[in-house]
């Protein structure tokens, strides 16, 4: 059984990119995780803080996905979170500075 922290992974579409926001507990540290179209999983933050903020420019149609990946000191890793997927239709190519206002 996973720790309840696991099941926790929100992201937020913002115009600087995308927002995940996701807990981490002492002893832990947070592996973020993405995939575009079915592609292999590539860690894109060691040891991340949350909010953690993909400013990657994506092609929007590439629907994004994301996984937080968490370990003990030792390497191993202990939990995962569920799969969040960022839809297309509302996602941003590339950081957008207009309406920050």
């Amino acid at each position: 059984m996973q720790p309840a922290f696991a099941n926790h992974l929100h992201l937020h579409l913002v115009p600087a990119g995308r927002r995940l926001d996701f807990e981490i507990t002492p002893g832990n540290y947070a592996y973020v995780y993405r995939r575009c179209r079915n592609q292999q999983w590539q860690c894109v933050a060691q040891n991340a803080c949350s909010p953690y903020l993909d400013k990657a420019p994506i092609d929007p149609q590439a629907a994004p996905e994301y996984v937080v990946r968490y370990r003990n000191a030792a390497g191993t890793v202990t939990a995962a979170t569920p799969v969040v997927r960022a839809d297309p239709a509302g996602l941003p190519g590339g950081p957008n500075w207009t309406n920050l206002a």
